[in-house]
């Protein structure tokens, strides 16, 4: 009979991949997903300032596009943010309504009859594509949502192979 010899290296730990990764404490879900809407909010807030006031730029004689690409981009990140850290579709549609109040008090004109944002193309387009930004990834994080789970039906049992299925109207021996 041959033996082999004992290992002499030492028992290393379980990979760290393989180490289940610790519950949550309880509570802690509402806490993220209460800061995550209020982090977004303040988000939408911040970026409805920076790109009412980016609208009137110029590049030399040109009105500057970054606000509309902003707004696009910006808005889509919004949802984006806040869908990843409450996980849930109405939260994350939230900060988007912040950024559109922001824009609807910045097209209004004051009592003086100052504007903020004008009715000029960069204006317009900042409204328009922030607007289809915040849509369109409301509607991609309304489609993520878990969808509720269906019972499996039952299926006809397999015929045994090498039978055929009765002709219509053949009578069946018994």
């Amino acid at each position: 009979m041959i033996s082999l010899p004992a290992s002499t290296k030492p028992a290393q730990p379980p990979a760290a991949d393989s180490a289940p990764a610790p519950e949550p404490r309880p509570g802690w879900d509402l806490f993220y997903r209460i800061a995550g809407t209020v982090v977004g909010v303040l988000l939408g807030i911040a970026t409805g300032v920076a790109e009412a006031v980016m609208t009137p730029l110029y590049i030399g004689s040109v009105r500057s596009p970054a606000a509309p690409l902003l707004a696009l981009v910006g808005n889509a990140a919004l949802v984006w943010f806040t869908w990843t850290v409450t996980r849930r579709a109405g939260l994350s549609l939230i900060p988007g309504a912040a950024w559109f109040i922001v824009m609807i008090i910045a097209t209004s004109k004051t009592s003086e009859g100052d504007l903020v944002v004008t009715g000029t193309w960069v204006g317009l387009l900042t409204l328009l594509l922030g607007s289809v930004g915040w849509a369109v990834a409301g509607y991609l994080a309304v489609l993520r949502r878990p969808m509720p789970r269906r019972e499996p039906r039952p299926i006809a049992p397999v015929a045994p192979a090498g039978s055929r299925p009765p002709r219509p109207g053949a009578k069946r021996n018994r």
